[in-house]
């Protein structure tokens, strides 16, 4: 019985311990942010994610018309590729869409970001299968965008200290996850959290993090529950 006790009550301490540990963690993370620096840095990561699409999109395109791109220097790419661009805007079925330059990508995604202040929402990563810490990737920050009523109108991911994608809704392929979302962050907003966090391995988007009174809870969006973290990965674990 002694013996059990003694288990419980280690296991009890290093679990506070790691708790307080991460809590620091996310702490320091937030007292280093540079908010005008990072907003300039996930635009410079945009523009990078946004060319390398374009190469990709380029080499596919050159492909399809039979050319070999792996030979050409980088004046024979742009020659033919702008011969084709003609040829497609020629056609009737090109000639209504819009075709929006990578510099037109890049304004329009650095206007919308900039339009508001978002909320900085910090990454969390697994350190083993029953602890998280804090990213320190480069870009560790995803930002959500909010209206009045706390319902989301923007969205912008980084993973592996990168950009990573964007969307207008809190959402996935779960319809109830997306008819949640909005009810789950008023929830949340409304008790005034200190931080808002984000670990795509307790089960993707369904979940959400958030530091109160110095203890961090996780939010099932689909299920409308609610846990410490704690409980949460006694219950659950982490995907890993």
């Amino acid at each position: 019985m002694r013996k059990i006790c003694i288990i419980l009550l280690s296991s009890f301490f290093v679990h506070t311990l790691n708790s307080q540990i991460l809590i620091q963690q996310i702490e320091n993370a937030y007292n280093a942010l540079d908010s005008a620096s990072y907003i300039d840095n996930i635009i410079l990561s945009f523009r990078e994610e946004i060319e390398k699409q374009q190469k990709e999109l380029d080499n596919t395109t050159l492909e399809l018309y039979g050319f070999d791109y792996i030979s050409m220097d980088s004046f024979q790419r742009q020659n033919i590729l702008d011969s084709i661009d003609n040829i497609r805007r020629k056609s009737i079925h090109f000639q209504e869409v819009k075709i929006w330059s990578i510099e037109e990508r890049i304004n329009e995604f650095s206007n919308r970001i900039r339009a508001k202040t978002p909320i900085y929402v910090l990454n969390l990563i697994p350190q083993d299968k029953q602890t998280l810490q804090v990213d320190t990737r480069n870009l560790a920050f995803n930002l959500f965008y909010f209206d009045e009523d706390y319902k989301g109108s923007f969205f912008v991911y980084c993973k592996d200290g990168q950009y990573s994608w964007q969307d207008t809704r809190y959402r996935t392929f779960s319809q109830q996850l997306g008819v949640n979302a909005d009810k789950v962050f008023k929830k949340i907003m409304q008790k005034q959290p200190k931080y808002l966090l984000y670990c795509s391995e307790l089960e993707g988007m369904n979940t959400i993090l958030y530091v109160l009174n110095d203890k961090i809870y996780v939010y099932k969006i689909v299920q409308m529950q609610e846990y410490e973290l704690d409980d949460y990965i006694k219950t659950f674990g982490i995907i890993k």
